[in-house]
């Protein structure tokens, strides 16, 4: 049993095969009979602190006006009689050894006093396993206080599974890492490794391994290696050296009598960003020989026919959808517009197919290209790890329509989010949207707001249209070459759907634009978010636009005649001093008036209906249904609702926590064979979450007057 005992500091003996030094270029594996050697502490002792202690400057900082603290306790394990190894704490141990030192040379140590040398307080830990052991020392480092590096997290994880034998669920469930996470680090692992065997095994340095990590993790380039999965390593051998090769300095050659020269090529390719780049042309042989030979990625990427084509054709894509805009409000263009157009149509006659910058975006919405062809399942199940204050919840049997109900703060709006940030995957701008709305910024942002209060990771698996599918986000400090200044932190997104693997990265400064990276933004399907706080008047003309289109708008108008107003003659978008503006014509009054004059029931209904048709056969996200919508309309919208989703295909997630609005959905005559509700519940802290099918809960509602709420 574990027991707090107090002993003089020199006896705690540091851990020379401490994770922390795997990728240092002095470290090497010592085994546990040499560890209390004098000089292999010594070297231990020196590895810790760093050049000019700069590795143990916030602790020595720390010792010094706060003494020592007890709040987290050095564990160790006895190894002779008066020797313990250190298991946790090898960098506070090493602080204190220090100004132990410093003390005897009669330097200021703050706070401490001698006696706190020979009586510090310690766990001595006594049956925990060598598997325990490093569980206990990834949950420390992985996840907080000092992180270790890329390369000494991978190398973990490989000890747990070769050395140890845990299987990937058990590693992903004590370290609490999604198994996308530990496949893709022992992807990574497994080419290091073979790197490192290579003839360039010499020039492996720690800050590499990003780079690995994206070539492991990009399709197109696992595809070009032939990467195997059950032997994880790439069966195209040629292209395999080629990579290596890229990453590496080699010596130039002589063209005339082709011999090695003194002088030295440097690599091609040395910032993950340049993976990416590489993926987009890597089967273009003409572009990869022009790489090779002048040493440039820049070279194959202007190259490249397949880069052009596509960059040019989304070009027009894009000019061609910005036209259309322009000449809809040509009405409003001034003799500066003008000006400004005949600039323009100069540039487009002057129009070469240049090489762009693939990867920064700005922080506008873009759509990304939807996963599936077809959807005739939405999703079935969504396992949440970890989204806010929604830990470990299982959410399953899901139908057609899912009503969350529950009462404040049970996390019912966090289900809608999380689902609605599930569509997008990769998408990370949607993530940006639904922080917006939490800090109440509608027009500028903050990246140190959203630095700030962006925190806990997320976390989510699921099935969506049969195929298994995960979202995983996360706040790290970036190991990628990029201009640093002002630098906060970065945003990382990964997304898995059938196996198939698409990532993200956001760059936030302090006092610049974000940079966001990616190879290729996908979602799910198309998805809205409705809310009675939070107003999308972009989406709404959308919506609007593609019920004209798709001609439907007039069953809209119609259910609002019919059970709201029948003074209502029409519902049209109309521009307004250069804003669009739905205008209602009334046989009541002489003119028409803007909608935002009826009642707020009249626009949620118009707001809902619309982005029913607009998420057809995706998904569709409704915060607190029944917001200012009278209790003797619920009956009649909650059946409309139904009717359309069916109609449209698409999938509800609903909230409330009105008892009526329950009930309407059991009262009203549409079929109830689709409907699933769940009652959101917090007992101590934690949030559960049970359902009923809509048979069942009709049966109850009408027997017993139930109320989930």
């Amino acid at each position: 049993m574990d027991k707090y005992i107090q002993i003089n500091i020199d006896e705690l003996i540091l851990d020379a095969n401490n994770y922390r030094f795997i990728d240092h270029k002095d470290y090497t594996k010592v085994d546990e009979f040499q560890v209390s050697d004098k000089r292999i502490q010594e070297r231990t002792y020196r590895l810790l602190l760093g050049k000019n202690e700069e590795n143990i400057t916030d602790l020595i900082l720390s010792f010094k006006t706060n003494g020592i603290l007890k709040l987290d306790p050095i564990q160790v394990r006895k190894i002779s009689e008066a020797k313990y190894l250190v298991i946790e704490g090898n960098r506070r141990t090493a602080a204190l050894k220090f100004l132990q030192e410093q003390y005897k040379k009669n330097f200021d140590i703050g706070k401490l006093k001698e006696e706190d040398f020979r009586a510090i307080e310690v766990v001595l830990i006594s049956d925990e396993s060598p598997v325990q052991h490093l569980i206990t020392m990834g949950l420390h480092h992985l996840n907080g206080k000092k992180k270790w590096s890329l390369m000494n997290q991978s190398q973990l994880i490989q000890d747990l599974l070769n050395i140890h034998h845990l299987s990937e669920d058990e590693i992903s469930n004590s370290l609490g890492f999604g198994k996308t996470i530990i496949r893709r680090s022992i992807r990574t692992f497994s080419l290091i490794n073979l790197y490192k065997k290579s003839d360039y095994g010499d020039q492996f340095k720690s800050e590499m391994y990003p780079i690995f990590q994206e070539i492991v993790t990009n399709l197109e380039l696992r595809a070009w290696l032939e990467w195997d999965e059950s032997l994880m390593k790439p069966l195209a051998i040629i292209n395999q050296e080629r990579l290596f090769s890229w990453l590496s300095t080699i010596p130039e050659t002589n063209e005339e009598d082709d011999e090695e020269s003194d002088r030295k090529l440097h690599p091609i390719i040395s910032k993950r960003d340049e993976i990416r780049s590489l993926a987009e042309f890597i089967n273009d042989s003409e572009a990869v020989k022009a790489m090779e030979s002048k040493r440039s990625i820049t070279a194959g990427y202007v190259l490249s026919d397949g880069v052009g084509t596509s960059r040019f054709k989304n070009s027009l894509e894009n000019l061609e959808k910005e036209v259309q805009s322009a000449f809809q409000f040509s009405q409003y263009m001034t003799d500066d517009d003008a000006n400004k157009l005949n600039k323009i149509q100069d540039k487009l006659s002057r129009l070469l197919l240049l090489p762009v910058n693939k990867s920064q975006v700005n922080l506008t919405e873009r759509r990304g290209s939807q996963y599936f062809s077809s959807i005739d399942r939405h999703f079935s199940t969504i396992k949440v790890h970890k989204y806010r204050k929604l830990v470990d919840i299982d959410i399953n049997k899901l139908s057609k329509v899912n009503l969350f109900a529950g009462g404040n703060n049970t996390g019912k709006t966090s289900v809608l989010e999380l689902v609605y940030l599930f569509t997008k995957l990769n998408t990370i701008q949607s993530l940006i949207e639904l922080e917006k709305f939490r800090g109440r910024f509608y027009q500028d942002f903050s990246a140190k707001w959203f630095d700030t209060f962006f925190i806990d990771k997320i976390h989510l698996e699921g099935c969506f249209n049969r195929k298994e599918c995960s979202l995983f986000l996360q706040k790290i400090e970036t190991t990628e070459n990029i201009d640093k200044s002002y630098y906060l932190d970065s945003i990382e997104s990964e997304a898995n759907v059938n196996g198939d693997t698409f990532t993200s990265t956001l760059h936030l400064f302090s006092n610049r634009e974000p940079q966001l990276y990616f190879d290729k933004s996908q979602v799910l399907c198309e998805a809205a978010f409705s809310s009675p706080y939070r107003y999308n008047g972009d989406l709404l003309k959308k919506a609007h636009a593609k019920a004209i289109q798709e001609r439907y708008f007039e069953k809209i108008v119609k259910f609002i005649q019919d059970k709201m107003d029948n003074s209502i003659e029409e519902i049209e978008m109309v521009n307004i001093d250069n804003t669009s503006r739905f205008m209602v014509t009334s046989s009541k009054l002489n003119h028409a008036i803007d909608l935002t004059k009826y009642g707020e029931g009249l626009q949620r209904v118009f707001e809902i209906a619309l982005f029913m048709g607009y998420c057809q056969n995706g998904v569709l996200c409704i915060d607190e249904l029944d917001s200012a919508i009278h209790k003797s309309l619920l009956v009649d919208f909650t059946g409309f609702i139904q009717e359309l989703a069916d109609d449209f295909n698409v999938q509800l997630f609903l909230t409330t926590h009105s008892k009526e609005c329950i009930d309407a959905f059991v009262e009203n005559e549409y079929p109830d064979t689709n409907l699933t509700a769940f009652a959101l519940q917090e007992d101590d802290g934690k949030i559960s979450c049970k359902f009923l099918e809509g048979n069942k809960l009709k049966a109850l509602v009408e027997s017993f007057n139930i109320d989930i709420r």
